[in-house]
């Protein structure tokens, strides 16, 4: 059978949307589903067409729940990008369609927590959402400072980490949100984040390194921030939380006599103006005015917190589009440097709290033990159950959809095989490349490693997901799409593979295309069940 009439059949089984199922004794796989923490292990031999979740939109990732039973894919639906969660069948169930953010601001990253719960998202619009893992529904939300790209749940379920564009790791606590740690491991954007069972952190990079972290818990007493700056009407604004409820935008300015606020940002703090009596002298434009004084607050910036700061709150004092200025009294308490390459204000305590002095709070933090360089750019990391070995994917050029790239796909340009647009097995201690393969024709995307760490899934530009296994030069089955592979997965309990791609679009009828999200079965030779430790 001629290559285009096999992957003509290929697509109308696709189109049957077949519950498939992977083919497996009765007993074992009730003992699978009843085992927590229990996966296949074994050689794969092929893939089992499943069930197609979407054929009309751009997917961009995918991911499963710890216990396999749910799946949950970023689309883009119109204007808008949305959550898509479902209940894994068969037949499938879609849960929730949930509005994300806006069509300008992709959402690259997804990933539930260990113990299923909670679903969160990352975005390029600087957001982590967190939502109801079961139901879908939003929990919270938090605006960082810059485009995300990556997100991952620490093994203990208390700790998120997210990755931005710059090469920023952020630590936060998963209870509320709050910052925890925060460090810039990588000079190019964080491709992926992910955490061996131990609490080891993984992080990939365009920056061709990937990065090993040590996480531990610990009492934190920061006594410096660094925070994003901007320039407006001559002022250096930076955000901080106050109370702990509102983020404002406050320009710097130590000739002001007071820390400032305006009557919004103080409602949106909990300070309930009317009932303040006292008051305090502020120039304006037009003369002094009497603002009242609210004492005692909490102003954060990241970690670094200011406890007992005075705030005064009046609208006439501040610049345009500022709610707030930190005068003369934050001035006396912190130091400010501004570093122009990373467009960061230094925020420094003069007066930090001695060692041993009783305060601070518990957070996480990592440690670097490893770094791992590579010849080609590392566009995604995936762990073994494990924790034993990497699933990575690489390439030569950075996995950036530029015009010269859709010019090339336009005109049906194929890219050959190369060296650096490679998937493979690496070794998790020393970083050491185990196997490689190069049947990838252009950018490799994604590369979604087995529990038992034997197999790997693998998507690409060129519009194909392939499945290997170790020991084997050529792919052990083939899947081709419509258009661009964004994110492949193996479930966790092993007996699946999901992919997101995009799909050539329709305008017409129905809408409906070629898949862009689906599911499908994994066939093993002597399937063994193992449990994860």
């Amino acid at each position: 059978m001629s290559r285009r009439a096999w992957w003509a059949v290929g697509a109308l089984a696709l189109a049957a949307c077949r519950h498939a199922g992977p083919v497996l004794a009765p007993d074992l796989s009730e003992r699978l589903a009843s085992t927590a923490g229990g996966y296949l292990a074994g050689d794969a031999v092929g893939l089992e067409d499943g069930d197609v979740l979407d054929r009309r939109d751009f997917v961009w990732t995918l991911d499963f729940s710890p216990d396999a039973s749910r799946v949950a894919y970023s689309h883009l639906d119109g204007r808008d990008y949305v959550l898509s969660l479902w209940r894994v069948g068969p037949p499938p169930l879609r849960v929730k369609e949930q509005a994300l953010n806006v069509s300008e601001f992709d959402v690259e990253a997804l990933a539930f927590s260990p113990d299923g719960s909670l679903l969160a998202s990352a975005g390029w619009d600087g957001t982590v959402r967190l939502f109801d893992a079961v139901t879908g529904e939003p929990r919270a939300s938090l605006r960082t400072e810059e485009p995300l790209t990556a997100v991952a749940f620490h093994p203990s379920g208390h700790a998120l980490v997210v990755g931005g564009v710059r090469g920023l790791v952020t630590v936060l606590r998963v209870a509320d949100l709050g910052f925890s740690f925060e460090v810039r491991p990588h000079a190019d954007r964080v491709s992926a984040l992910a955490f061996a069972p131990d609490g080891t952190l993984y992080s990939g990079s365009w920056d061709k390194h990937l990065r090993v972290f040590d996480t531990r818990e610990e009492v934190q007493r920061p006594t410096q921030a660094r925070v994003r700056f901007s320039r407006n009407s001559g002022h250096a604004v930076v955000s901080g939380l106050l109370n702990g409820k509102a983020a404002l935008g406050f320009a710097l300015d130590s000739r002001t006599p007071a820390i400032v606020l305006g009557s919004k940002g103080a409602e949106a703090a909990g300070i309930d103006t009317a009932f303040l009596k006292e008051t305090v002298s502020l120039p304006t434009a037009l003369g002094s005015t009497l603002a009242r004084l609210a004492r005692g607050q909490s102003l954060r910036f990241k970690g670094l917190v200011l406890e007992g700061v005075d705030v005064a709150v009046c609208d006439a004092c501040l610049p345009p589009d500022v709610s707030g200025v930190l005068g003369a009294p934050f001035s006396e308490r912190v130091d400010v440097a501004f570093d122009e390459g990373t467009t960061e204000a230094v925020l420094s305590l003069k007066d930090p709290l001695p060692e041993g002095t009783d305060g601070g709070e518990r957070g996480w933090v990592l440690a670097p033990r490893a770094d791992f360089p590579f010849a080609a750019h590392v566009n995604d990391v995936t762990v073994d159950a494990a924790g034993r070995r990497l699933g990575v994917a690489f390439s030569e050029a950075p996995a950036e959809r530029t015009r010269a790239v859709y010019e090339r796909e336009k005109k049906g340009v194929v890219e050959p095989e190369a060296a650096g647009n490679a998937a493979a097995l690496v070794d998790a201690a020393s970083g050491q490349v185990l196997q490689k393969w190069t049947g990838h024709r252009g950018v490799v995307a994604s590369a979604g490693i087995s529990p038992d760490g034997h197999a790997l899934v693998s998507g690409g530009w060129d519009k194909r997901l392939l499945l290997w296994r170790e020991g084997l030069p050529a792919p052990v089955d083939t899947r081709e799409f419509g258009w661009s592979v964004r994110r492949v997965r193996f479930a966790p309990d092993g007996r699946w593979v999901g992919v997101a791609a995009w799909t050539p679009q329709k305008a017409v009828g129905n809408q409906e295309s070629e898949p862009s999200a689906a599911l499908f079965s994994v066939s093993y030779d002597a399937p063994q069940l193992q449990r994860r430790q």
